[in-house]
């Protein structure tokens, strides 16, 4: 039998209750060519029954279940990505779901442009029971084209120095012959370490940004994103993140001050609901508080101007 041409991850946590949404999804896309890969990581709800009842489908390659739980979304990643037989690779989150036109679209560009290594859509923002809500984090032009095509370089300044644009692993797909170039390093983290990865990915090739929400990006309570962020994981994780790609870049001290203030504007309204993070942040950067007056008005100022050129 012929290796399908994407493997489909899906990694699970205590989420029984959108899991065949997710599974039926994938099964009803317009493209067929794939196999699926199903992961749990030693949930506590019904997950493992429903998962089962899914391995005699043909399309299910393999189901695994850990017997303990090993703490990070990331090693799940780096577990489905070794079983993974496909030339490209969708890792899709338990709680979402997809536009049965994703595979379809995402394939096709990709293949079109040999050089891109990823291909990503955009995400409409759902609640716990599927129904979109008002959240928007892909806001387009009405006359922009279908696609858009980034070189490496490009793609690393403008989206993804101040944040992780690909905010969601459910919205891309990409190569799998690059995950043998990414530092196993974004599985020791908690948060960011889908921004790391995406990071390292970019650097081998171009990325292609579909304009249109293909992807259903599921907000709830259970959610590990919003605890994290409230806990200051996004500053003591994202920043050695920034720090690298503001690297990869090869970024000016100018430039490298308007980043860290924008960061220092964020951080002191974290910091009255978390003080002990400036005390975490001096532990893991000890220079990150230099000139910390300074960097402020120097990012308020070219935010204004854009005389870095990053904006």
């Amino acid at each position: 039998m012929s290796s399908p041409l994407v493997s489909v991850i899906i990694p699970n946590y205590n989420h029984q209750f959108y899991l065949e949404q997710r599974i039926d999804c994938v099964l009803a896309q317009s493209f067929t060519d794939f196999e699926i890969i199903l992961l749990d990581d030693c949930s506590t709800d019904n997950s493992r029954s429903i998962l089962e009842s899914y391995q005699t489908n043909q399309l299910v390659s393999h189901i695994v279940f850990n017997n303990q739980n090993s703490g990070s979304t990331f090693k799940q990643w780096d577990k489905g990505m070794q079983l993974a037989k496909g030339k490209y690779i969708w890792i899709a989150e338990s709680d979402d779901f997809a536009d049965t036109d994703f595979l379809l679209k995402t394939v096709s560009l990709l293949e079109k442009h040999p050089n891109a290594v990823i291909a990503f859509s955009g995400s409409q923002m759902v609640d716990e029971n599927g129904c979109s809500i008002n959240l928007d984090w892909d806001k387009y032009p009405s006359n922009i084209a279908t696609y858009s095509l980034f070189d490496n370089k490009e793609f690393l300044q403008k989206q993804m120095l101040w944040k992780n644009s690909i905010y969601n692993a459910s919205m891309a797909l990409f190569k799998k012959e690059c995950i043998a170039h990414i530092d196993s390093m974004f599985q020791s983290y908690k948060y960011c370490g889908d921004w790391f990865f995406w990071v390292e990915m970019v650097l081998q090739g171009d990325v292609i940004r579909i304009n249109q929400k293909l992807n259903y990006f599921r907000q709830h309570t259970n959610k590990v994103s919003p605890l994290a962020e409230k806990e200051g994981l996004y500053f003591l994780e994202g920043y050695s993140v920034i720090s690298r790609v503001s690297a990869l870049l090869n970024l000016s001290s100018y430039q490298r001050s308007v980043i860290k203030g924008r960061l220092m504007k964020r951080l002191k309204k974290v910091l009255r609901a978390n003080p002990t993070l400036r005390v975490q942040m001096q532990e893991l950067y000890p220079h990150f508080f230099e000139n910390k007056l300074m960097t402020i008005p120097i990012y308020v100022f070219d935010k204004l101007f854009n005389i870095s050129k990053l904006h």
